[in-house]
């Protein structure tokens, strides 16, 4: 391990899949690891699941959560009596194959980030802190990680309803707060600041592992997550497609330019702005605002659409806009309200570009 721990008695055992910290002394523990949620542990195994031999007998959705808790429990019995990991132990079961830790490190806390960006992202922190600590304060300390994990989140962009329900991890939260032990007492002073070291640690950890990770995302990606390809784009552009031949041609100087517009600011500007009201809209988050139905009045996503249309190819634009607008050709037809206006835009002034003579 590459990262010094705050905790200067702590020993590591390290191989190719699994990680284990332990201690002669042990640590207090709170968190929702398996084996142990609160209290003294000896071990702390964090074990990649990638590459087992035998996968857990069940796939997503085919048996209920107590019996996943179940069999991840059986699974993890195996790992420690195959390595002869001390108990008591709590652990952290990553989907991946080799778990690379993202580290930050201060005189009285260290924070271990994995992240596994599959089809659910799963994070997980491993959080050491040089003190002990009662219970209450325990309590309190997860509650910090938690909502500086999701502050983090929202920063790089990875929480959004199109791509990602902080609700729907791979394991719900995978977070163990260890301490070097028990303590009746602890100051409010004391409290307090090691609370804030937590949360900016915390958050500051968070957004370096996902920035490693491929966030923030860029503007391809924020289609993706609304279900937009440019390859989508270019079957609908083709769609409309009137007195000209219709040829590979063509196509791939559409799908160019629409990659050229995707660098424009202003483009890239309309369509995220799209795709944060099209979540506003369909989560009903403004009051006495309701556009389910895509209502007559509402002609502000024209104006959005009639813009990105007009900033790719001018005035002429407007004119070709209407038509995708009206047809909804291929994917426009499965958009919502504000965003098949805007990505008939797109597709009306990337193809009115295209024709330029």
């Amino acid at each position: 391990m590459e990262t010094n721990i705050c905790i200067d008695d702590i020993k590591i055992k390290k191989d190719k899949d699994t990680t284990v910290f332990y201690r002669d002394n042990g640590f207090h523990i709170i968190g929702n690891g398996m084996g142990n949620g609160m209290g003294y542990v000896k071990s702390i195994i964090y074990h990649g699941m990638g590459n087992r031999e035998q996968p857990l007998p069940y796939t997503i959705g085919e048996i209920d959560d107590e019996e996943i808790f179940k069999e991840k429990n059986q699974y993890l019995n195996a790992i420690i009596e195959f390595k002869k990991i001390e108990n008591p132990t709590t652990a952290i079961l990553s989907p991946q194959e080799l778990v690379k830790f993202d580290a930050l490190n201060t005189e009285n806390i260290t924070i271990f980030v994995n992240i596994y960006p599959g089809n659910k992202l799963f994070l997980s922190i491993l959080l050491f802190i040089k003190h002990d600590l009662d219970t209450k304060t325990l309590i309190m300390i997860l509650k910090s990680v938690i909502d500086s994990k999701a502050a983090a989140l929202w920063d790089m962009g990875v929480i959004n309803h199109f791509s990602f329900d902080p609700f729907d991890l791979e394991d719900n939260e995978s977070i163990i707060i260890a301490s070097t032990g028990s303590n009746d007492t602890i100051s409010p002073q004391k409290t307090n600041i090691l609370v804030k070291e937590v949360q900016s640690g915390v958050r500051q950890a968070v957004n370096n592992a996902l920035g490693y990770n491929g966030y923030p995302k860029d503007v391809l990606e924020y289609m993706r997550d609304v279900g937009v390809e440019v390859d989508d784009l270019v079957d609908a552009g083709m769609e409309l497609v009137v007195g000209v031949e219709e040829t590979p041609e063509i196509c791939e100087k559409l799908r160019k330019q629409i990659y050229h517009s995707l660098e424009d600011l202003n483009v890239v500007s309309f369509i995220i702005a799209g795709i944060r009201l099209e979540e506003d809209y369909e989560k009903h988050r403004v009051l006495g605002v309701d556009v389910d139905v895509d209502p007559a009045y509402l002609y502000s996503d024209e104006v959005f659409g009639m813009s990105v249309a007009n900033q790719i190819a001018g005035t002429k634009a407007i004119f070709n806009f209407k038509r995708y607008d009206e047809e909804k050709p291929g994917i426009i037809s499965k958009l919502g309200p504000v965003l098949d206006d805007i990505f008939a835009g797109l597709i009306a002034g990337c193809m009115s570009k295209i024709f330029e003579v």
